[in-house]
């Protein structure tokens, strides 16, 4: 006698095989990795490259001096403010102060013939200097570093420059233009 075998069909051919403890522990590990990267990322890109709101630009802020650039006498200088809800915009910078960063006053000065218009913010941690008219230089009150009228130094612990304003003459005789920006209210 001969035995024959017939193989039954199974219904269930497609089958399909359950994920392991393991490989589910690793979805679920690299799933939490990529939400704690994404956490640190999001808010660091928004920090580095802030949005510019709908009414924050870029352009000139005319600004009136108390005298005209022709009459700021030599080794002087005259103190302006931006208005309000607007800042300007450093063109350079070291330590504290970076190039773009907004300063919300500055002063000019005359040294030797040449004007300049400086940030009001000290480069040191960024305190607000003022003009001494004694000593034709300016001082910073917070940490005593002292500046000449060039923008240099003259006493430490500042080891950078004052920080330059980008400026042209305005319209008036007492105006200046200086580029600024306008604030997100």
């Amino acid at each position: 006698m001969r035995l024959v075998v017939v193989g039954a069909m199974s219904t269930n051919v497609n089958r399909t095989k359950s994920p392991t403890r393991r490989a589910f522990l690793g979805w679920w590990i690299a799933g939490l990795l990529g939400a704690t990267v994404a956490s640190v990322v999001a808010p660091l890109t928004v920090y580095l490259f802030p949005p510019r709101g709908a009414n924050q630009g870029i352009g000139k802020i005319r600004v009136a001096l108390g005298t005209s650039l022709a009459n700021i006498a030599e080794g002087s200088a005259v103190r302006f403010d931006s208005p309000a809800g607007m800042a300007f915009t450093m063109a350079d910078g070291g330590e504290a102060n970076a190039a773009g960063d907004p300063t919300f006053g500055g002063f000019v000065t005359r040294d030797r013939g040449t004007l300049r218009a400086f940030a009001i913010t000290c480069p040191h941690l960024g305190c607000s200097y003022a003009y001494d008219d004694g000593l034709r230089h300016f001082l910073c009150p917070c940490h005593g570093s002292q500046f000449a009228l060039d923008g240099s130094i003259v006493h430490g612990p500042a080891t950078s420059p004052l920080s330059h304003l980008t400026w042209r003459p305005g319209a008036a005789a007492d105006e200046i233009e200086i580029d600024g920006m306008t604030l997100a209210n």
